[in-house]
C-alpha cells in the first residue's frame, strides 16, 4: 500500500480524528488552493498555516470543465481539477486538525468569447445539461457524505439558470438524497435577484468582489462606507430569499494597485502592492465585523509563495494575513447570532 492510500485508510477508520461533525455557528473561513496538487506533506503544511490565523473551515474549490457557453457536458483538467483521492486527503487532514469543510464544485470554461463566462451559459439544448450537471454534482455530494463533509455548494454563479426553479429543485432533491449536510449556493455579487430556489437552501451563499474602491478614495474609511451601502442591498436579498443565514463563500483581493478597484478581474494590471491588498482586507472587516446577518466568511485564496513582492490573491506572507487573524482570534467582533443549525452524525 502506498503512502497516500496508507493515509487515507486510516483517516477513513470510524471514530477517527476525522469524523468532525459539529459546525461552529460562525465560519471562519479560507479558500485552499489545491488544483493539481497531491502531496499530503503539501496540505499538512498549508492547513497548518492557515489553521494557525484562526481559520476553522476550509473552501475547496473543484473547477469541472465545460468547453464553452453552448455545450453541455464536464470533464477534468488536470492542471485545475483536483482528483478525489486529493480532495479526500485533504478533507482529511483538515478534520484531523479539527476544521471543517465546504465543498464547491464550479464550472470553469476553457472557452470564453467577448462577454461570455459561467454566469452566461447557453446551451443548445438545457435538458441535457441539467442531466449533465446533475451526475456531476452528485457524485461530488457522495464524496462529501462519504467524507462527512460539513456544507456543500450545489452551484456558483450559474446566473442564466437561476430563473429554472424545477430544474433546481430536482437537482436538490437528488442532492440531499446521498448529502446529509448543509447545502448552498453561492450567487454572484452583481446579480442578486431572489434565486427561484433559495427556499430549498439551508444558508445562503454568495461571492463579494463589490468594487469597493471604484468610485471613491481606495482608503479603509471610504471603503468601509461603500461597504454599508453595499449591505443595505444584502439585506433586502435576504429577505426576498426568506432572511436565511448568510455566508460569503468567496471575497479576496489582489496585491496591486488597484487592488479595491476590479477584485474580480484575475488578469488586472499593476505593480505589486501589497498595502492596497491590506487596506481592503481592512475595510472589509471593519464592515462586517458584528454584523449579524453573516454566518460565514471564506478569504479567497491561500495558494502559492505569496510574500511582499507577490502580485496574486494569496495573503500569504503580506500585511493581510495578519488582518486576518486579528479578526479570526477574536479580537473583534464576529456576527453570531445567525447560526446554523447543527450537522447530525
Amino acid at each position: 500500500m502506498g503512502v497516500l492510500a496508507a493515509l487515507l485508510a486510516i483517516a477513513a477508520i470510524p471514530g477517527s480524528p476525522g469524523m468532525v461533525r459539529n459546525p461552529a455557528p460562525f465560519q471562519k473561513g479560507m479558500v485552499l488552493g489545491i488544483f493539481s496538487k497531491t502531496d499530503p506533506d503539501y496540505f499538512r503544511q498549508t492547513l497548518g498555516e492557515i489553521q494557525k490565523l484562526g481559520v476553522d473551515s476550509v473552501s475547496l474549490i473543484v473547477p469541472k470543465v465545460q468547453k464553452d457557453v453552448h455545450s453541455t457536458g464536464f470533464y477534468d483538467d488536470p492542471w485545475i481539477t483536483p482528483t478525489d483521492e486529493s480532495l479526500r486527503l485533504a478533507i482529511r487532514e483538515a478534520h484531523r486538525r479539527g476544521m471543517r469543510i465546504f465543498l464547491m464544485p464550479i464550472v470553469y470554461l476553457e472557452h470564453l468569447g467577448d462577454g461570455e463566462w459561467r454566469g452566461t451559459i447557453e446551451p443548445g439544448d438545457w435538458g441535457a445539461w441539467f442531466d449533465a450537471y446533475e451526475k456531476m454534482i452528485t457524485g461530488y455530494a457522495r464524496l462529501a457524505s462519504e467524507e462527512q463533509v460539513e456544507y456543500f455548494s450545489v452551484g456558483s454563479e450559474l446566473c442564466s439558470t437561476e430563473r429554472m426553479k424545477s430544474r433546481w429543485e430536482r437537482v436538490i432533491r437528488k442532492v440531499r438524497r446521498v448529502f446529509p449536510g448543509r447545502i448552498t449556493y453561492s450567487a454572484n455579487w452583481d446579480h442578486l435577484e431572489p434565486v427561484s430556489f433559495g427556499s430549498r437552501l439551508d444558508f445562503l451563499g454568495m461571492n463579494a468582489y463589490y468594487e469597493v474602491g471604484k468610485d471613491t478614495a481606495s482608503e479603509p474609511e471610504a471603503m468601509v462606507a461603500r461597504w454599508k451601502e453595499i449591505q443595505k442591498g444584502i439585506r433586502s436579498w435576504r429577505k426576498l430569499n426568506g432572511d436565511k443565514p448568510l455566508v460569503i463563500t468567496e471575497v479576496g483581493y489582489p496585491s496591486r494597485t488597484g487592488a479595491g478597484v476590479d477584485p474580480w478581474n484575475y488578469f488586472g494590471e499593476g505593480a505589486p502592492d501589497p498595502e492596497a491588498q491590506r487596506k481592503c482586507y481592512e475595510a472589509f472587516v471593519t464592515a462586517w465585523n458584528g454584523e449579524t446577518m453573516l454566518s460565514g466568511v471564506y478569504f479567497y485564496l491561500w495558494w502559492g509563495e505569496g510574500g511582499l513582492q507577490d502580485r496574486d490573491y494569496t495573503p500569504r506572507g503580506k500585511p493581510a494575513q495578519k488582518v486576518i487573524e486579528s479578526w479570526y482570534s477574536g479580537e473583534g467582533k464576529i456576527g453570531r447570532s445567525s447560526r446554523l443549525p447543527e450537522v447530525k452524525p
